[in-house]
Protein backbone atom coordinates (compact mmCIF):
# COMPACT_ATOMS: atom_id res chain seq x y z
CA UNK A 1 0.00 0.00 0.00
CA UNK A 2 2.76 2.14 1.01
CA UNK A 3 4.61 1.61 -2.43
CA UNK A 4 1.25 2.18 -4.52
CA UNK A 5 1.17 5.45 -2.87
CA UNK A 6 4.61 6.70 -3.17
CA UNK A 7 4.00 5.61 -6.71
CA UNK A 8 0.77 7.59 -7.25
CA UNK A 9 2.09 10.95 -5.46
CA UNK A 10 4.87 10.93 -7.81
CA UNK A 11 2.52 11.00 -10.87
CA UNK A 12 1.04 13.51 -9.26
CA UNK A 13 4.49 15.71 -8.50
CA UNK A 14 4.62 14.64 -12.46
CA UNK A 15 1.60 16.08 -13.29
CA UNK A 16 2.33 19.34 -11.29
CA UNK A 17 5.57 20.18 -12.96
CA UNK A 18 3.35 19.47 -16.44
CA UNK A 19 0.95 21.68 -15.66
CA UNK A 20 3.21 24.81 -13.95
CA UNK A 21 5.53 24.61 -17.28
CA UNK A 22 1.98 24.95 -18.98
CA UNK A 23 0.69 27.93 -16.80
CA UNK A 24 4.30 29.32 -17.37
CA UNK A 25 3.95 29.00 -21.04
CA UNK A 26 0.17 30.57 -21.13
CA UNK A 27 0.98 33.17 -19.31
CA UNK A 28 4.30 34.27 -21.49
CA UNK A 29 1.84 34.03 -24.52
CA UNK A 30 -0.60 36.40 -22.85
CA UNK A 31 2.13 38.15 -22.29
CA UNK A 32 2.82 39.04 -25.68
CA UNK A 33 -0.99 39.00 -27.11
CA UNK A 34 -1.28 41.79 -24.60
CA UNK A 35 1.62 43.35 -25.88
CA UNK A 36 0.92 43.47 -29.23
CA UNK A 37 -2.67 44.69 -28.63
CA UNK A 38 -1.19 47.73 -26.32
CA UNK A 39 0.83 48.45 -29.38
CA UNK A 40 -1.84 48.29 -31.98
CA UNK A 41 -4.14 50.50 -29.60
CA UNK A 42 -1.64 53.05 -29.43
CA UNK A 43 -1.81 52.88 -33.57
CA UNK A 44 -5.32 53.18 -33.42
CA UNK A 45 -5.22 56.17 -31.11
CA UNK A 46 -2.71 57.60 -33.63
CA UNK A 47 -5.20 57.03 -36.33
CA UNK A 48 -7.84 58.66 -34.87
CA UNK A 49 -6.19 61.73 -33.86
CA UNK A 50 -4.94 62.29 -37.52
CA UNK A 51 -8.59 61.80 -38.53
CA UNK A 52 -9.71 64.05 -36.14
CA UNK A 53 -7.34 67.07 -37.35
CA UNK A 54 -8.30 66.39 -40.82
CA UNK A 55 -11.98 66.96 -39.74
CA UNK A 56 -11.30 69.84 -37.51
CA UNK A 57 -9.81 71.29 -41.22
CA UNK A 58 -12.07 70.00 -43.25
CA UNK A 59 -14.62 72.04 -41.15
CA UNK A 60 -12.66 74.93 -41.45
CA UNK A 61 -12.93 74.79 -44.79
CA UNK A 62 -16.33 74.06 -44.99
CA UNK A 63 -16.58 77.67 -42.90
CA UNK A 64 -14.43 79.75 -45.25
CA UNK A 65 -16.54 77.76 -47.89
CA UNK A 66 -19.43 79.34 -46.51
CA UNK A 67 -17.92 83.09 -46.13
CA UNK A 68 -16.73 82.56 -49.69
CA UNK A 69 -20.32 81.63 -51.40
CA UNK A 70 -21.73 84.50 -49.22
CA UNK A 71 -19.69 87.02 -50.35
CA UNK A 72 -19.91 85.96 -54.00
CA UNK A 73 -23.55 86.00 -53.65
CA UNK A 74 -23.70 89.65 -52.51
CA UNK A 75 -21.63 90.61 -55.43
CA UNK A 76 -23.99 88.15 -57.88
CA UNK A 77 -26.39 90.54 -56.61
CA UNK A 78 -25.02 93.45 -57.71
CA UNK A 79 -24.34 92.62 -61.00
CA UNK A 80 -27.60 91.00 -61.19
CA UNK A 81 -28.74 94.57 -60.33
CA UNK A 82 -26.69 96.05 -63.40
CA UNK A 83 -27.49 93.10 -65.70
CA UNK A 84 -31.00 93.87 -65.27
CA UNK A 85 -30.59 97.10 -66.81
CA UNK A 86 -28.70 95.65 -69.26
CA UNK A 87 -31.55 93.90 -70.66
CA UNK A 88 -33.72 96.55 -70.81
CA UNK A 89 -31.34 99.00 -72.82
CA UNK A 90 -31.02 95.38 -74.93
CA UNK A 91 -34.64 95.26 -75.54
CA UNK A 92 -34.63 98.77 -77.42
CA UNK A 93 -31.90 97.68 -79.30
CA UNK A 94 -33.21 94.23 -80.22
CA UNK A 95 -30.18 92.03 -79.15
CA UNK A 96 -29.84 88.78 -77.57
CA UNK A 97 -31.23 88.02 -73.81
CA UNK A 98 -28.70 89.33 -71.67
CA UNK A 99 -30.06 86.05 -69.83
CA UNK A 100 -28.95 84.08 -72.29
CA UNK A 101 -25.91 85.66 -72.04
CA UNK A 102 -25.71 85.14 -68.54
CA UNK A 103 -26.35 81.14 -68.77
CA UNK A 104 -24.05 80.74 -71.28
CA UNK A 105 -21.43 82.29 -68.63
CA UNK A 106 -23.37 79.88 -66.53
CA UNK A 107 -22.76 77.14 -68.13
CA UNK A 108 -18.95 77.86 -68.56
CA UNK A 109 -18.77 78.58 -64.62
CA UNK A 110 -20.25 75.20 -64.50
CA UNK A 111 -18.15 73.14 -66.66
CA UNK A 112 -14.63 75.16 -65.49
CA UNK A 113 -15.70 74.20 -61.96
CA UNK A 114 -16.34 70.37 -63.18
CA UNK A 115 -12.98 70.45 -64.70
CA UNK A 116 -11.31 71.30 -61.70
CA UNK A 117 -12.93 69.57 -58.81
CA UNK A 118 -13.73 66.26 -60.41
CA UNK A 119 -11.35 63.27 -61.58
CA UNK A 120 -11.72 62.93 -65.31
CA UNK A 121 -9.96 60.67 -68.04
CA UNK A 122 -7.50 61.96 -70.35
CA UNK A 123 -10.06 61.84 -73.14
CA UNK A 124 -13.61 63.08 -71.19
CA UNK A 125 -11.33 65.93 -69.90
CA UNK A 126 -10.08 67.12 -73.29
CA UNK A 127 -13.83 67.27 -74.89
CA UNK A 128 -14.47 69.00 -71.46
CA UNK A 129 -12.16 71.66 -72.30
CA UNK A 130 -13.10 71.56 -75.88
CA UNK A 131 -16.66 72.33 -75.08
CA UNK A 132 -15.72 75.03 -72.63
CA UNK A 133 -13.42 76.58 -75.45
CA UNK A 134 -16.42 76.73 -77.77
CA UNK A 135 -18.68 78.08 -75.26
CA UNK A 136 -16.05 81.18 -74.42
CA UNK A 137 -15.96 82.01 -78.28
CA UNK A 138 -20.04 82.15 -78.11
CA UNK A 139 -19.51 84.09 -74.98
CA UNK A 140 -17.15 86.91 -76.48
CA UNK A 141 -19.10 87.10 -78.95
CA UNK A 142 -22.15 88.03 -78.25
CA UNK A 143 -20.40 90.38 -74.96
CA UNK A 144 -18.86 92.40 -78.34
CA UNK A 145 -22.29 92.85 -79.94
CA UNK A 146 -23.34 93.99 -76.71
CA UNK A 147 -20.63 96.55 -76.14
CA UNK A 148 -21.74 98.23 -79.29
CA UNK A 149 -24.04 100.65 -77.58
CA UNK A 150 -21.91 102.90 -75.47
CA UNK A 151 -24.41 103.64 -72.36
CA UNK A 152 -25.10 99.22 -72.47
CA UNK A 153 -21.46 99.00 -72.66
CA UNK A 154 -20.75 101.50 -69.46
CA UNK A 155 -23.49 99.32 -67.50
CA UNK A 156 -22.07 95.92 -68.24
CA UNK A 157 -18.63 97.17 -67.66
CA UNK A 158 -20.37 97.43 -63.82
CA UNK A 159 -21.98 94.35 -63.78
CA UNK A 160 -19.06 92.18 -64.99
CA UNK A 161 -16.63 94.44 -62.58
CA UNK A 162 -19.00 92.73 -59.65
CA UNK A 163 -19.31 89.66 -61.58
CA UNK A 164 -15.71 89.78 -62.17
CA UNK A 165 -15.05 90.29 -58.15
CA UNK A 166 -17.81 87.51 -57.54
CA UNK A 167 -15.54 85.11 -59.58
CA UNK A 168 -12.76 85.76 -57.42
CA UNK A 169 -14.73 84.09 -54.60
CA UNK A 170 -16.28 81.60 -56.95
CA UNK A 171 -12.42 80.62 -56.91
CA UNK A 172 -11.64 80.76 -53.68
CA UNK A 173 -14.85 78.74 -52.84
CA UNK A 174 -13.52 76.06 -55.26
CA UNK A 175 -10.23 76.36 -54.21
CA UNK A 176 -11.72 75.46 -50.72
CA UNK A 177 -13.95 73.08 -51.91
CA UNK A 178 -10.92 71.17 -53.49
CA UNK A 179 -9.52 71.43 -50.04
CA UNK A 180 -12.10 70.11 -48.34
CA UNK A 181 -12.42 67.01 -50.24
CA UNK A 182 -8.84 66.29 -49.83
CA UNK A 183 -9.08 66.40 -46.36
CA UNK A 184 -12.24 64.87 -45.73
CA UNK A 185 -10.85 61.56 -48.08
CA UNK A 186 -7.89 61.84 -45.70
CA UNK A 187 -10.03 61.48 -43.08
CA UNK A 188 -12.14 58.53 -44.08
CA UNK A 189 -8.47 57.26 -44.78
CA UNK A 190 -7.63 57.40 -41.63
CA UNK A 191 -11.08 56.00 -39.66
CA UNK A 192 -10.69 53.26 -41.89
CA UNK A 193 -7.18 52.66 -40.69
CA UNK A 194 -8.31 52.33 -37.68
CA UNK A 195 -11.49 50.50 -37.84
CA UNK A 196 -8.92 48.00 -39.90
CA UNK A 197 -5.93 48.19 -36.81
CA UNK A 198 -8.93 48.20 -34.46
CA UNK A 199 -9.82 44.58 -35.95
CA UNK A 200 -5.83 42.99 -35.28
CA UNK A 201 -6.49 45.08 -31.74
CA UNK A 202 -9.44 42.61 -31.44
CA UNK A 203 -8.50 39.26 -31.98
CA UNK A 204 -4.36 39.89 -30.30
CA UNK A 205 -6.94 40.61 -26.90
CA UNK A 206 -9.08 37.41 -27.79
CA UNK A 207 -6.05 35.52 -27.92
CA UNK A 208 -5.37 37.34 -25.16
CA UNK A 209 -8.25 36.30 -23.14
CA UNK A 210 -7.67 32.61 -24.42
CA UNK A 211 -4.12 32.14 -23.34
CA UNK A 212 -5.01 33.46 -19.70
CA UNK A 213 -8.07 32.36 -19.34
CA UNK A 214 -5.86 28.95 -19.93
CA UNK A 215 -3.21 30.21 -17.69
CA UNK A 216 -5.71 30.66 -14.70
CA UNK A 217 -7.15 26.72 -15.37
CA UNK A 218 -3.31 25.42 -15.44
CA UNK A 219 -2.65 27.49 -12.42
CA UNK A 220 -5.82 26.33 -10.92
CA UNK A 221 -5.12 22.61 -11.59
CA UNK A 222 -1.37 23.16 -10.02
CA UNK A 223 -2.75 24.04 -6.69
CA UNK A 224 -4.83 21.27 -6.74
CA UNK A 225 -2.03 19.18 -7.40
CA UNK A 226 0.24 20.23 -4.58
CA UNK A 227 -2.64 20.33 -2.28
CA UNK A 228 -3.35 16.57 -3.78
CA UNK A 229 0.78 16.33 -2.59
CA UNK A 230 0.25 17.67 0.61
CA UNK A 231 -2.53 15.11 1.72
CA UNK A 232 -0.01 12.33 0.20
CA UNK A 233 2.75 13.37 2.15
CA UNK A 234 0.47 13.16 5.29
CA UNK A 235 -0.78 10.22 4.25
CA UNK A 236 2.62 8.51 3.46
CA UNK A 237 4.49 10.13 6.65
CA UNK A 238 1.42 9.08 8.55
CA UNK A 239 2.01 5.17 7.73
CA UNK A 240 6.14 5.10 7.96
CA UNK A 241 5.85 6.75 11.41
CA UNK A 242 3.43 3.88 11.92
CA UNK A 243 5.60 1.11 10.89
CA UNK A 244 8.49 2.57 12.57
CA UNK A 245 6.57 2.57 15.75
CA UNK A 246 5.31 -1.19 14.83
CA UNK A 247 8.74 -1.90 14.29
CA UNK A 248 10.06 -1.15 17.71
CA UNK A 249 6.89 -2.44 19.30
CA UNK A 250 8.16 -5.93 17.66
CA UNK A 251 12.04 -5.74 18.87
CA UNK A 252 10.96 -4.74 22.51
CA UNK A 253 8.30 -7.76 22.63
CA UNK A 254 10.74 -10.17 21.24
CA UNK A 255 14.00 -8.37 23.85
CA UNK A 256 11.69 -8.96 26.55
CA UNK A 257 10.94 -12.40 25.41
CA UNK A 258 14.58 -12.90 25.37
CA UNK A 259 15.33 -11.82 28.77
CA UNK A 260 12.42 -13.71 30.23
CA UNK A 261 14.04 -16.94 28.83
CA UNK A 262 17.33 -15.99 30.32
CA UNK A 263 15.97 -15.23 33.83
CA UNK A 264 14.41 -18.21 33.84
CA UNK A 265 17.50 -20.12 33.01
CA UNK A 266 18.77 -18.09 35.78
CA UNK A 267 16.32 -18.60 38.68
CA UNK A 268 16.75 -22.88 37.79
CA UNK A 269 20.04 -22.34 38.42
CA UNK A 270 21.75 -22.50 34.99
CA UNK A 271 24.87 -21.11 34.49
CA UNK A 272 24.55 -17.91 32.12
CA UNK A 273 27.11 -16.87 29.43
CA UNK A 274 28.50 -13.42 29.50
CA UNK A 275 26.77 -12.47 26.73
CA UNK A 276 23.87 -13.67 28.52
CA UNK A 277 24.25 -11.59 31.34
CA UNK A 278 24.84 -8.44 28.95
CA UNK A 279 21.77 -9.17 27.12
CA UNK A 280 19.85 -9.34 30.74
CA UNK A 281 21.22 -6.69 31.76
CA UNK A 282 20.72 -4.51 28.70
CA UNK A 283 16.89 -5.72 28.86
CA UNK A 284 16.17 -4.89 32.57
CA UNK A 285 14.28 -1.93 31.40
CA UNK A 286 12.18 -3.74 29.17
CA UNK A 287 11.21 -5.93 31.94
CA UNK A 288 10.39 -2.94 34.57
Amino acid sequence: MLEDLVERRAEVIKRADEYKSRRTELNSEASKWSELRDELNGRIKEAVEKAKGFKKQREEYEKLIEEKKAKRGELNRKASTYYSMVEKLRKKNDLKSIQVFERLRGRIDELELKQQVEVLSKDKERKLVAKITELRKEFDRMQKELEKDKKLKELLKRAQRYRKEADKYHEDAIKYVKLSHECHDKMVEWFKEADRVREKADDAHRLFVGAQEAADDAHRLLIRHLRDIKDFDRVINGLRRKIREDFGFRTRMEARKRAKGIYERFRDGEKLSTEDLLRLQKSEMLLK
